[in-house]
């Protein structure tokens, strides 16, 4: 397993702690590979779409 550039890490806390601000559980998941960090980073950027969605949804039903 390689160490991650400082960037990266940087990127990683910055989403860990918007994800704790916005109080939205997550679940930490280690990349060994960088094939494996771009798998899981587009998963994460799908559940965020799709959690956007569903919050739009709500704030024009109660509009």
């Amino acid at each position: 397993m390689n160490k991650a550039a400082p960037a990266d890490l940087r990127k990683c806390l910055e989403a860990a702690n918007m994800l704790a601000s916005f109080g939205i559980r997550f679940v930490p998941m280690p990349a060994a590979t960088d094939a494996e960090y771009a798998m899981l980073s587009a998963m994460f950027m799908e559940k965020l779409e799709s959690l956007a969605v569903e919050a739009e949804k709500l704030e024009g039903g109660e509009a």
